[in-house]
């Protein structure tokens, strides 16, 4: 496997992807630890910025360069209009869907370690309609972004009845994140059989597999849905499963600020490596590097630029 340097300077998109998904508005947070029931703590009011699990996954391939279609749908009131900002200020396409409610918000507690808690109040990211799917000609994409945010409900009924429109060829990259508790057993079968290449954190993992070992549950993943899987495992960098076996792909030593929008942010370096036709050893490897610098910096879609990865 080349090393992180050479990697970055031969990035080249052979591949159409689209991030379907939300934008969030993240208000920071910073306490000492979590409150129990009944407690009275104090918190630090850090920043009100725009995030959310698309949003964050497209500001990693928006800062290396590469070339991606989006759909985050904008709804009308205070949230949306600080989304629609944002979205004008990064050059994104706006989507605006009347009649539906406001984006949603959510609150981003960072404790002392850096880990991070939402408290989240879903927005017109779960009213998701069939008919906003048919401006997309399906066909074309190569590679798909989905969050388990939206994976639930009839947002993810719809989603799936879009992706059911794709190539046969083409890859879902599927992180279900913090709702692998809450999503039902057959919405999740139902992704398995997509053939995603799913990536998920190792506590996530070892509860949706009723593992005790990251190896085993990245495994386990990959026998339901026969394509590559990349379980992120703290410092200790992450685990990746495919047709060739497990190996662990070293991380690289950050101080940890907050973990908000580290795993998107991971996601996102994946797919910047599938689309540029790396290998998912160097895929797993580019993300490694991305998230390391997520995590040392405060709140979300905080991705390194290219340029400053190569200095």
């Amino acid at each position: 496997m080349r090393d992180i340097q050479t990697i970055l300077q031969t990035l080249k998109p052979t591949a159409n992807v689209l991030v379907i998904g939300s934008a969030f508005v993240d208000m920071v947070i910073n306490v000492q630890e979590m409150p129990q029931a009944g407690a009275d703590i104090e918190g630090y009011y850090r920043c009100t910025t725009v995030g959310g699990c698309s949003f964050n996954v497209a500001d990693v391939l928006n800062k290396l360069h590469l070339p991606f279609d989006s759909y985050m749908p904008v709804g009308e009131g205070h949230f949306a209009n600080i989304i629609t900002e944002a979205l004008i200020d990064r050059g994104y396409p706006i989507y605006r869907e009347t009649d539906n409610g406001d984006n949603g918000w959510c609150l981003s507690l960072a404790d002392a370690s850096g880990e991070r808690t939402f408290i989240s109040m879903f927005g017109i990211e779960r009213r998701l309609k069939p008919n906003w799917y048919e401006q997309f000609d399906m066909t074309r994409y190569d590679y798909f972004y989905v969050s388990g945010y939206q994976a639930d409900g009839d947002t993810g009924r719809v989603i799936l009845e879009g992706l059911a429109r794709k190539r046969p060829d083409a890859m879902v990259v599927f992180d279900p994140g913090p709702r692998v508790h809450f999503l039902p057993r057959e919405r999740m079968e139902a992704f398995y059989r997509l053939g995603c290449l799913m990536t998920i954190n190792a506590a996530e993992a070892l509860f949706m597999t009723n593992t005790q070992r990251v190896e085993d549950a990245a495994l386990r993943i990959h026998d339901k849905t026969g394509r590559e899987v990349v379980v992120t495992d703290g410092g200790r960098g992450a685990v990746v499963v495919d047709t060739h076996g497990v190996r662990r792909i070293a991380g690289f030593p950050v101080a940890v600020v907050d973990t908000i929008g580290s795993g998107d942010a991971h996601t996102g370096g994946i797919i910047a490596g599938m689309m540029c036709n790396l290998s998912i050893d160097e895929s797993t490897l580019l993300a490694n590097r991305v998230a390391s610098v997520v995590t040392g910096r405060e709140g979300g879609a905080t991705a390194p630029t290219l340029e400053e990865l190569l200095a």
